[in-house]
């Protein structure tokens, strides 16, 4: 993620169609190593909707607060992803999946844009996951 950018411009405006290829080959990635279900990317997923379901909610009246309080709830996800890679935990052996999510939170804290363009890669990542998970 660090490499690739989600925009074409400087001003953020227009997507790096990229990372929709780079989408598809992560989630391949995810599916071959086969540590994670559906639905425990689908349960990140949800919980990533939420904040930014609140983050869209809360800008309308103050942008740059709303976009303060989502990065430690960013932080929090992360912990709970790390947490889930404890030597019994649910996603032990799920480097694929866990690199993944690490990076892309890391990159949605960059700016607000960033958050909302990593929310559609996400989206594109778990879309492709679901087409080649068994």
């Amino acid at each position: 993620m660090a490499g690739l950018a989600f925009f074409r411009d400087e001003k953020r405006e227009v997507l790096n169609a990229e990372i929709f290829t780079q989408a598809k080959e992560v989630a391949e990635a995810i599916a071959r190593e086969g540590k994670v279900k559906s639905s425990q990317f689908r349960n990140y997923f949800a919980e990533l909707r939420a904040l930014e379901n609140r983050f869209l909610k809360e800008r309308r009246t103050d942008p740059e607060r709303a976009f303060q309080k989502l990065v430690p709830e960013l932080e929090l996800l992360k912990a709970k992803l790390a947490y889930n890679t404890r030597a019994n935990g649910p996603l032990k052996g799920a480097n694929a999946f866990v690199g993944f999510l690490d990076e892309a939170l890391d990159a949605g804290k960059r700016s607000p844009e960033d958050f909302l363009a990593m929310m559609k890669y996400v989206e594109a990542v778990l879309a492709y996951f679901y087409a080649k998970a068994r």
